[in-house]
C-alpha cells in the first residue's frame, strides 16, 4: 500500500482474492493445511483442550537468566517450544549458557544453566558486508523479532558486546524502535547495514539514569528498555504512548524490583531484586483463541474449557471484544504464577448468533489483540454487520504486511474488506466458500484462515500453513482435539 502520510487513512479499497500475486513467496514450509469442515463427534459434555505456553512470558523468562545475580540454574516451566522462541536458544548458547529441554513429553521444561562454553553461531551471509567484528560473539535469531530486540535491550543493560543478526525478513524490520531510547541511557548500539535495521553490534553499555520517550506501543520497545536497566541497576522513567503487554513489568515486579506506573510513565528506581530458581509461564491466550474462535464458528451450543490461560489483561482484547459484541466466553478458576501473572479457564459458550459485528477503534484495544488481528478478522466475515478493526497502522511492519496478507487471506473465502492505512473494514453478510487459499508464510494469518476453514462446508488448502510451527507447533492437534478435521499435507 502506498504511504499517505501519518494519520491519514488510504482511500478504502475492496480486497479480492485472484490467485498468487505479491505477497505468495514459495513456502519454505512445504506442508499445507488442509481442512475439511464440520465438527467431529463429541461425547456429552464439555470439551476441554490445553494449549501451549505464552510465546512472549517464554522469551523474558529465559532471557531472565541473564541478568545479574540469576540463579546458576533456572527452571522455565510451560515454556512455548515453537519456531519464535526456539530461535532465542542457539544465541544464548553462544553467549556460554546451556539450555536443556528435560521433559521427554515435550512438556515445556527447559533448564537454563550459566557457565557453559560458548557454542558460536554460523554467520549469516549480507550482501553489504564482507567482514564482521571479530571480537564478539554473534547472535542470530532467525525471523524472531521479539528475540532480537529483547536480547539487544539484555546486552545494553550487561554490557555485553556482541553482534544481533537475523534471518532475510527480519532484517528489513524495524530496530530504532528498541536501538534509539537505549542510545538516550548512553548506550553506543551501531547499525552494521542498513540504518534503522538489523544487523546492530551493541557495543557500550546503558550508563545514565534519565528519561526516555517511545514514539511506538511496541511491549517490546518498553521491554527492552526496562530489561536494560534492570541488568545495569540504573535508575531510568519510561514514557510511552499506549498501554500494552506488560509481561516485563509483571515478570520484574514479582521478582521483587522497584517499579512504579502512573498512567503512561513507567519508573524504574535502580534497586535490587531476586531472580527466582523457577519461573512458571502460563498457557497463550493468543493461542487459546483459535479453539475458542473454532468453537464459535461452530456455535452447537456445547461448552469450551481451556484451563491454566494467562489472563493479563493486556492479552485479553480478542476474548473482550467478542465479549462486548455478546459473545459467551467467561474466565474461572484465577490465581496467579511464580512471574506474577494471572491465569484462569477460559470458557466458551455458545456460538455467533446475535452478534453483528465487532469493532476495535482504542490503541489499547488492539494491542491487547495485536496478534489476533487476522483471526478476528475472519470471525467478522462470519458477522452479518460491518465491523472496524482500526489503530493498526503496526501490522503493517509484522512477518508481513498483516493489513494486506489479513485482508487477501479472508477475501480468499469470498468476504467483503476494505484496507485502510490503520485498519480493516469488513463487511458481513458475503457467502463464504471453501478452497485454496494463501497463508503468506505468515502463522498468523495461516492460522486464522485454517480456524475460518473449519466452519465451512468443504475442504480447503491453506498454502504453506505449517508455518504455524513458529508459534504453535500443536495447532493442527489442538483443533482436532476440539472437533476440527484438519491435517497437514506436504504434497505441492
Amino acid at each position: 500500500m502506498p504511504e499517505t502520510g501519518k494519520g491519514v487513512r488510504e482511500a478504502p479499497q475492496e480486497t479480492v482474492y485472484d490467485g498468487p500475486g505479491e505477497f505468495d513467496r514459495p513456502a519454505t514450509n512445504a506442508a499445507h493445511l488442509v481442512v475439511d469442515g464440520g465438527r467431529a463427534p463429541h461425547h456429552s459434555g464439555p470439551w476441554t483442550v490445553t494449549v501451549p505456553g505464552d510465546k512472549s512470558v517464554s522469551h523474558r523468562a529465559l532471557l531472565a537468566a541473564l541478568l545479574p545475580g540469576a540463579p546458576a540454574h533456572l527452571t522455565v516451566r510451560n515454556a512455548n517450544l515453537g519456531g519464535a522462541v526456539r530461535a532465542l536458544l542457539p544465541a544464548l548458547h553462544a553467549l556460554g549458557l546451556r539450555v536443556d529441554d528435560v521433559d521427554d513429553d515435550g512438556g515445556g521444561t527447559l533448564v537454563v544453566r550459566r557457565g557453559a562454553a560458548p557454542v558460536p553461531q554460523e554467520v549469516r551471509d549480507h550482501p553489504h558486508r564482507i567482514s564482521w567484528p571479530a571480537d564478539m560473539p554473534y547472535l542470530e535469531t532467525g525471523g524472531s523479532s521479539a528475540a532480537a530486540r529483547l536480547l539487544i535491550g539484555m546486552l545494553a543493560g550487561t554490557g555485553t558486546r556482541a553482534v544481533v543478526d537475523g534471518d532475510d525478513v527480519l532484517r528489513h524490520r524495524p530496530m530504532e524502535w528498541i536501538v534509539e531510547p537505549l542510545r538516550q541511557l548512553g548506550a553506543v548500539i551501531d547499525y552494521l547495514g542498513e540504518r534503522g535495521r538489523l544487523p546492530v553490534v551493541v557495543r557500550e553499555p546503558v550508563c545514565r539514569p534519565g528519561t526516555v520517550e517511545l514514539t511506538v506501543g511496541s511491549a517490546q520497545a518498553r521491554s527492552a528498555v526496562l530489561l536494560a536497566v534492570a541488568a545495569a541497576g540504573l535508575a531510568a522513567t519510561v514514557r510511552h504512548p499506549v498501554r500494552s503487554r506488560d509481561h516485563t513489568e509483571r515478570m520484574l515486579a514479582a521478582f521483587g524490583g522497584g517499579l512504579d506506573e502512573h498512567g503512561r510513565t513507567l519508573t524504574w528506581d535502580g534497586g535490587p531484586y531476586t531472580v527466582p530458581p523457577v519461573i512458571d509461564v502460563p498457557a497463550d491466550p493468543s493461542l487459546a483463541a483459535y479453539p475458542v474462535a473454532a468453537h464459535l464458528l461452530w456455535g452447537d451450543g456445547s461448552e469450551l474449557r481451556v484451563p491454566g490461560v494467562g489472563l493479563n489483561p493486556t492479552r485479553l482484547g480478542f476474548f473482550e471484544v467478542l465479549r462486548r459484541a455478546g459473545a459467551g466466553i467467561s474466565y474461572e478458576d484465577e490465581r496467579s504464577t511464580s512471574g506474577g501473572e494471572p491465569t484462569g479457564t477460559v470458557v466458551a459458550r455458545g456460538g455467533l448468533d446475535g452478534l453483528e459485528s465487532v469493532r476495535v477503534d482504542e490503541p489499547a484495544v488492539l494491542h491487547a489483540l495485536i496478534d489476533e488481528v487476522p483471526l478476528l478478522a475472519a470471525v467478522a466475515a462470519r458477522l452479518p454487520g460491518t465491523s472496524w478493526i482500526g489503530c493498526a497502522e503496526e501490522l503493517r511492519f509484522k512477518e508481513t504486511d498483516r493489513l494486506t496478507t489479513t485482508a487477501r487471506m479472508v477475501a480468499a473465502f469470498g468476504a467483503r474488506v476494505e484496507v485502510a492505512a490503520d485498519g480493516l473494514t469488513v463487511t458481513g453478510g458475503a457467502p463464504l466458500r471453501a478452497g485454496t487459499v494463501p497463508g503468506f508464510e505468515d502463522h498468523r494469518i495461516a492460522m486464522a484462515a485454517a480456524t475460518l476453514a473449519t466452519s465451512l462446508p468443504g475442504r480447503t488448502t491453506v498454502h504453506g500453513g505449517a508455518c504455524h510451527h513458529t508459534s504453535f507447533p500443536d495447532f493442527a492437534d489442538v483443533q482436532r482435539a476440539v472437533g476440527a478435521r484438519i491435517v497437514e499435507d506436504s504434497q505441492q
